[in-house]
């Protein structure tokens, strides 16, 4: 008998695999990188990068990826407030104007608000992830233990007497059909009923193999914590489809924000409002 656990976390992975997909549709995911370090929210797109910082302490939304966090926390630690960080062939610049800020966190507000709902999703989806986590260690406490079940090589031979009985019936078949006589029919048929009668003994000694007290017991365990994991995952499964279509709105207000933001940038950076950035240190 296979090991059960594989097939606890097979239970819950399409659950939380359909809740990934969902967050991965987002315009950004928060990651943590430390205890000390703000929250950063990243996407990967097309074009120059670019951040909106909201604070020295707070946390920054970057389009763009990993690779421009060091720019990114250097302008943060060195300027107070909101800014803009972006890269134009090359080389890092903020803008700082209160009027162009303004109108960035008009455009970045809907995807904030739809941000906030998918992490109010995320923890719901955590709390029932580890609630399926602990039916999945009671799954794997209850399995059957391996000192309860019969040995593979005394289950092979009884496999394997059991098949040798079975072609051993089948060749008295064949000389059933061209028996020359009553007599050698009658002892065929004597053979064959011996021949059945050590096919159901071995069939009997498997059944009971598998028939102790403390498989069914197991069993009957594994049953009942298979049927909790089955009612814990339908909220799961719900929580993943409100998170896909939440994942899929996001993707469309990003591509509305990224739009009008990269607007604001160049107009500002033609008006002059966009000064070098601070050197990483």
């Amino acid at each position: 008998m296979p090991h059960p656990a594989p097939l606890t976390r097979r239970l819950a992975l399409p659950f939380i695999g359909l809740a990934l997909c969902a967050a991965s549709l987002a315009l950004t995911v928060p990651i943590q990188a430390g205890a000390q370090e703000a929250k950063r929210a990243v996407r990967v797109t097309q074009g120059e990068p670019y951040a909106l910082v909201r604070g020295k302490e707070g946390s920054f939304n970057i389009s763009g990826s990993s690779d421009d966090w060091p720019a990114v926390k250097a302008a943060q630690r060195a300027i107070p407030g909101e800014f803009i960080w972006f890269r134009e062939a090359g080389r890092d610049y903020v803008i700082q104007d209160a009027a162009v800020m303004a109108k960035v966190r008009t455009a970045w507000a809907p995807l904030d608000r739809l941000s906030a709902r998918m992490d109010v999703h995320s923890k719901e989806m955590d709390v029932h992830s580890k609630k399926m986590d602990a039916l999945g260690r009671e799954m794997d406490r209850v399995a059957v233990s391996k000192d309860n079940l019969p040995s593979e090589r005394d289950m092979r031979e009884i496999d394997g007497g059991m098949q040798a009985l079975s072609q051993h019936m089948e060749r008295l078949s064949s000389q059933m059909e061209t028996a020359r006589d009553q007599a050698e029919r009658e002892r065929l048929s004597r053979e064959m009923a011996a021949t059945g009668a050590r096919m159901n003994a071995a069939g009997r000694q498997i059944g009971q193999a598998y028939d102790s007290p403390q498989i069914r017991k197991s069993h009957a365990s594994m049953e009942a914590i298979g049927r909790q994991m089955e009612e814990a995952g339908k909220p799961m499964h719900v929580l993943g489809e409100q998170m896909g279509m939440l994942g899929k709105e996001m993707e469309r207000e990003s591509k509305v924000a990224d739009k009008t933001v990269r607007a604001l940038i160049r107009d500002a950076r033609a008006k002059g409002l966009a000064r070098p950035a601070p050197v990483a240190g």
